[in-house]
C-alpha cells in the first residue's frame, strides 16, 4: 500500500486528507496524484514529500512509499 497525506486545497478536492492505495507497477507521484485529485494539473508550484525527503512529481512511486502533498499558494 502506499499512503497519500493531502494539504490544502488538495484535500479539499480529493476530499481527504490521508489516502491509501494500492500500485499495480510503479508509478510517478504525478501519474498517482492526477488520478485521484480533480484539477491536480491547474497547480503548477506544489511541494511533494516521499517518505520525509523531497521529491518532484516524476519520482517512481512503489509499494511501501508515504507521500506528502501540498499546492503551493502565492500570496498578494
Amino acid at each position: 500500500m502506499v499512503k497519500i497525506r493531502l494539504m490544502g486545497a488538495f484535500a479539499h478536492l480529493a476530499k481527504a486528507r490521508e489516502l491509501e492505495i494500492k500500485l499495480d507497477r510503479p508509478k510517478t507521484v504525478n501519474e498517482i496524484l492526477r488520478e485521484l485529485i480533480p484539477r491536480y494539473d491547474e497547480f503548477h508550484d506544489k511541494i511533494i514529500f516521499i517518505n520525509g525527503k523531497p521529491a518532484k512529481g516524476d519520482a517512481v512511486v512503489e509499494e511501501g512509499d508515504e507521500i506528502k502533498v501540498m499546492p503551493v499558494l502565492s500570496g498578494g
